[in-house]
């Protein structure tokens, strides 16, 4: 009998441990998960949508918040579906890594804001559902390639530039040169 009840205390124990752990996990994760979910969208029924993820989700809309570093995005969905969601930015060579979510979201208007910090000047994000995976699809949006603010420069104008620099260090040597010509014949009127 007492064997019983020791092994009941422990299970009992274990159990409220793996619960609150659990529970408490969650919590961390929600609170600093890089992603938020809003069900209760009010958005007008679309007549065009930005993107078609599979048969029954829909991106309606999307907007990249610089202010939040992430993106805004409002699907719509025929019936309950898992979201996963990856950042896409721009690498340099060599081996690194990312954030990948999954989202469940339920029938009807969904808007769901993701973490996307910019990476040498642009963010992205892919998403892809069990229908699009089927498919062998995904879809993504990106906020572009940010590029140098001026004109490239052109081929004439990197002659010129060399030509310039060129005349420019010869007329600095033959300058230097005639100065040392004359102070080196100054030097030798003094000495006779």
């Amino acid at each position: 009998m007492r064997r019983i009840l020791i092994f009941c205390v422990a299970v009992s124990l274990a159990a409220a441990c793996v619960a609150v752990g659990g529970a408490a996990a969650q919590d961390a994760n929600d609170s600093d998960s890089g992603i938020e979910t809003n069900t209760s969208v009010d958005v007008d029924e679309p007549e065009t949508y930005a993107q078609e993820i599979d048969e029954d989700t829909r991106l309606v809309e999307w907007e990249y918040d610089e202010d939040r570093e992430g993106f805004i995005l409002v699907f719509e969905t025929d019936s309950r579906t898992t979201m996963t969601l990856t950042e896409a930015v721009q690498f340099d060579e060599g081996a690194g890594g990312g954030r990948i979510y999954q989202q469940r979201l339920p029938a009807g208007m969904t808007e769901i804001f993701v973490s996307v910090p910019t990476r040498a000047g642009q963010a992205a994000l892919t998403m892809t559902t069990p229908g699009s995976i089927a498919n062998n699809r995904y879809s993504y949006v990106s906020t572009g390639v940010s590029q140098f603010g001026g004109e490239p420069i052109s081929y004439g104008r990197v002659q010129l530039l060399v030509i310039l620099t060129g005349l420019c260090v010869s007329g600095a040597t033959v300058g230097i040169m005639r100065n040392r010509r004359d102070n080196d014949d100054k030097q030798y009127k003094r000495v006779l």
